[in-house]
């Protein structure tokens, strides 16, 4: 329903937003607000590369794009008129193309079951287009089908080739989603990987010899494994998920944010002023201020940033800020928190830096920095080149982020040398005893969590005495912000008291002259 609201004499009328659906054709019967990312799916397709892969974190809207690549492969050019693409001299021909479509991430991750669907959708895609064959017997059957929709469907001809005996014309296109989602659910498992993967490797080798018939072939997912052998063959494939060019396909803008959800902002500020997110009078450019500290900050080029699209339109429809993302789902970093203490507190201190982005050929080989970015808790900060190698500056996107990451650190079992158990189980008390401004006692705890720290960080400094102090005071609620926006400065940590007073925390360190000593 659309929101109305009064602000002086204006009257603001704010278009719905949606949660639970990525289906293009609900935010258009529903008048919803939908980012438009259309003239870059038509740069997909007037671009000379045919087969592409795009990799992002969850809930980034890989799931939409799809469905608004395949609209817009089927020619609904209507749907399309108040966007880029639909406009006159857009520069797209609107020929309309069969669509085949999968979405791994509704199969089963046992390897008979995942099969077994594997071989229900063929036979689903089969019937959807009209075909008349046998049941599917095997993976490679996708062959014949996109065989027959091709010869059915002889769109863009005259662009292509006329089809013979021998030849199909060049008109389908296919769409996988989240390609990876039954690889990374059994992490841990490497004989279900192993039997899942060789059935990938047999499908991704059938696509691969009908790439004659195929006008876009487009694959999303979380992470690229090229030496698993599932892309093998599939030499022609193009990764843009690096690429400045596309770097905003998935994700907002701040401008898109400022375009597209104007009137949500200013309906909902009144009353999150009566919540106390703002002081009296705030405006849009206070509200982005704030938006941008809880979940801009996601590059893939060092350049480059969008927000958490998950988590913005989660905060405009709920009118408070909070951790959406996280509390979205369980994570898969959850599977990998036996990471060094190191690698953890220096992605806190903005100094994880790394020169391996490259896909690997195991998926529990995947070294910390490369699993920590692929799956949305760092981004990349910058890229630096020295001479013919890049190294890839790797930091905490958010605000959002900072907090799932401390709050999974918290309850783990703790990898400081000499202390057992979860940090929350040995320090909880750390948090009413700040509350309560016992300095002295605060101070003991904290050089105590120290003693057990240091020994596997190296040598500390301010950021890593911040990461490690805003860790503690995050352990039962969300009551500390690392370096939050200020008219007077970036403060290193605000904690806000459950009782209703705000402590500000400036944190120096003396470094030694001997850091060996330490």
């Amino acid at each position: 329903m659309t929101e109305c609201i009064k602000t002086g004499s204006e009257e603001i009328r704010a278009r719905p937003l949606l949660l639970d659906t990525a289906i293009f054709l609900v935010f258009i019967d529903n008048n919803a607000v939908m980012v438009d990312k259309t003239s870059l799916i038509r740069d997909l397709f007037n671009s000379p590369t045919r087969t592409f892969f795009l990799s992002r974190p969850r809930r980034f809207g890989k799931t939409l794009l799809i469905d608004t690549i395949k609209n817009i492969a089927e020619g609904h050019k209507t749907l399309f008129r108040d966007m880029d693409i639909g406009k006159e001299g857009s520069g797209y021909a609107w020929d309309p193309y069969p669509v085949i479509r999968f979405s791994f991430s509704s199969f089963p991750r046992d390897p008979e079951m995942f099969k077994r669907r594997f071989l229900i959708t063929l036979d689903n895609i089969a019937e959807l287009h009209g075909l008349s064959i046998r049941p599917a017997q095997d993976i490679s059957d996708i062959q014949d089908i996109i065989k027959q929709i091709s010869k059915q469907h002889p769109v863009g001809q005259s662009a292509n080739r006329q089809p013979s005996m021998n030849t199909y014309p060049l008109n389908t296109v296919l769409l996988i989603d989240e390609y990876d989602f039954p690889l990374l659910g059994n992490i841990g498992n490497p004989d279900k990987i192993f039997k899942i993967r060789e059935m990938l490797q047999e499908f991704y080798s059938t696509i691969k010899e009908c790439e004659n018939m195929l006008r876009l072939t487009f694959i999303t997912g979380i992470s690229k494994f090229s030496k698993l052998s599932i892309f093998s063959g599939m030499n022609n494939i193009v990764d843009i998920s690096f690429d400045p060019h596309y770097s905003s396909i998935c994700g907002f803008t701040e401008k898109e944010i400022e375009k597209n959800f104007h009137d949500n902002i200013i309906s909902i500020l009144p009353g999150m002023e009566k919540e106390g997110y703002f002081e009296p009078n705030p405006t849009k450019k206070t509200f982005m201020e704030k938006l941008k500290f809880w979940y801009d900050g996601y590059s893939w080029d060092g350049t480059n940033k969008v927000f958490n699209p998950f988590s913005v339109v989660n905060c405009l429809y709920h009118k408070e800020f909070n951790h959406y993302w996280y509390d979205s789902g369980t994570s898969l970093a959850s599977y990998r928190y036996s990471l060094l203490p190191e690698t953890f507190i220096n992605l806190f201190a903005h100094n994880l830096k790394t020169a391996d982005f490259k896909p690997v050929s195991d998926i529990n080989a995947l070294n910390n920095e490369s699993f920590l970015f692929q799956t949305g808790y760092a981004t990349i900060d910058q890229i630096i080149k020295q001479g013919t190698t890049k190294y890839y500056v790797l930091k905490c996107p958010n605000n959002e982020i900072s907090f799932a990451l401390s709050q999974t650190f918290v309850h783990i079992d703790s990898p400081f040398p000499g202390l057992h158990g979860s940090i929350i189980d040995n320090f909880s008390h750390f948090v009413d005893l700040f509350d309560m401004s016992d300095d002295d006692q605060c101070a003991n705890i904290f050089s105590s969590l120290l003693e057990f720290s240091i020994p596997s960080l190296h040598y500390p400094d301010e950021y890593t005495l911040q990461s490690l102090l805003f860790i503690l005071l995050n352990m039962t609620d969300f009551r500390a912000r690392r370096e939050p926006y200020s008219g007077d400065g970036r403060p290193d940590i605000v904690y806000d008291s459950p009782s209703g007073f705000s402590t500000v925390v400036e944190i120096k360190y003396h470094k030694p002259r001997h850091p060996e000593k330490v």
